[in-house]
Order: C-alpha cells, then structure tokens, then sequence
C-alpha cells in the first residue's frame, strides 16, 4: 500500500506540474479565441489583450480592377484611425516558407513577406527595425513567443486573420501572428515585372495586397470600412480579387501610421 501511495503522489505532482508548466499554458489559453473581429480577454493575463482583424472579401458584387498599370494607384488623404498599440524600436517575424501554395511558391513568399514589411518601414525612417529571424513551421495563432506570417486554415470568408496581443495601459504589442487562407486562390502580381496590361489576375487574389493590408494592423493602423472616403486606401477593410493597390500606400495610411511614431 505504501509504495502504491508514493506511486500515486508522483504521478499527481506530474500532472501538476505539467498543467502549470509554461509551454502547456500558452497553447491552452489560445484555444478560446474566436476568429472574430474584437477585442479579446487572454486567461492568465488580466494585463493582456488580443485583438483580432478578419479581413473579409469585399461583398458582390465584385468591383472591377481599381488599378490601371502606368498609372498612379488611386489615393486617398483620409487618415487611418490607430487601433491602440506600436511596435518597439526593433521587431522580428518568423516566416513559414513551406506553407506558401504552389501557385505563390516558397522564394516569392520571402520577397512578398520583406516587401510588405517595407511597404511600411520605408515611410518611417528606420523607427522601427523589422528583421526576419528562424523560419517556422507553425501555421495557428499561438501566443508561443513567434511573430508568424504563414498561410494556413481560417473560416471560408477570411482572406487573413491578424492576432495582436498587447497591454491596452501602455500600447505594448507582446506578439504577433498573421494566417492567410489557403482556402481561397491566390496568384502574385510581381511589382518589379509590371509590364502586362493587367497589373493583377484577376480571378485570385493578389499575396502582396493582402498582406501588406495584414502588416499594417502589425504597426497600429485599425481596419476603415467608409468605401467613400477609404476604398482606396491599404486599410480598407475588404479585399477585392484583381486589386494590387495596397501594394503601396496612400497619403491617408502614411498620415496614420506616423501618428503612432
């Protein structure tokens, strides 16, 4: 009976132990957050936030291509509202190369990840540092320490989900990830090859677009759903198939994002 005791005690303090051990909390916590758009508690961390942006196809029906190659990308001067939190002075992401879809391939997801990231860093003169470190295999959110940008499962109306944990007292970011849909068809429409008519496919929607929209949720900028006055800007809240102008960003973005820095 005694030893049958001490048996059971030790295989009590290992469960003990292993439901308080870190690793095993953090993916435990992330469980409960619903692919919605809101602002989420994060059990264990009354100090911490997450907020989820679902970025959504724009609703039929479908716009035409709003882009014209040769020409300016059409502007817009509205500034982008701050959704409540910056990035430090130095940040870094972790790519998942092996997720991208065939038709986008592993070398053009490096180029589109950077070029996204610049999109942005380019407009604020090295306030902040954005560096790419040890690639991932992780495809879901987690709040395991990594910064992903990856393709991965997501509900059938989501082009990407944007997941920002952050402490709402001081706007510290604590980590980030961003999951593009595999469920949906995407194609690239290189910007240093633009010399087709058609500056994006038009049945797909274009990697660069979208993920340069899902960056800048990264950097602060919420999401502007007024197609009056934001249709054009990189913050709009809807993606459209055949559309690569949040490729680069209008004065409205720009204005927004230098609020924060």
């Amino acid at each position: 009976m005694k030893k049958l005791f001490i048996v059971l005690m030790v295989f009590s303090f290992l469960a003990m132990g292993l439901s308080l051990s870190p690793a095993f909390a953090k993916n435990d916590k992330n469980t409960d957050i619903p692919e919605q758009d809101g602002i989420y508690n994060v059990p264990g961390h009354p100090e911490m936030k997450v907020r989820v942006f679902v970025h959504k196809a724009r609703p039929s029906p479908a716009p035409t291509p709003e882009e014209i190659c040769g020409l300016p990308d059409p502007q817009s001067t509205f500034v982008v509202s701050s959704a409540g939190w910056h990035l430090p002075e130095n940040w870094t992401y972790n790519l998942n190369p092996s997720s991208a879809p065939s038709s986008i391939g592993v070398k053009n997801f490096s180029i589109i990840a950077s070029n996204a990231f610049k999109a942005w860093t380019n407009e604020l003169k090295n306030q902040v540092t954005i560096t790419r470190v040890t690639d991932t295999t992780v495809t879901r959110k987690a709040l395991d320490g990594k910064n992903i940008v990856t393709w991965g499962s997501a509900s059938g109306s989501a082009l990407g989900v944007t997941y920002i944990w952050y402490k709402p007292s001081s706007g510290e970011v604590i980590e980030l990830d961003t999951i593009l849909n595999t469920k949906f068809f995407w194609m690239w429409s290189n910007p240093a090859t633009w010399i087709n008519p058609i500056c994006a496919y038009t049945n797909s929607y274009d990697a660069q677009d979208i993920l340069t929209h899902e960056i800048g949720h990264w950097f602060g900028l919420d999401d502007e759903y007024d197609a009056t006055n934001y249709q054009n800007a990189t913050m709009y809240g809807y993606g459209s198939k055949g559309d690569a102008k949040a490729d680069t960003l209008t004065a409205g973005d720009i204005d927004g994002v230098k609020t924060i820095y």
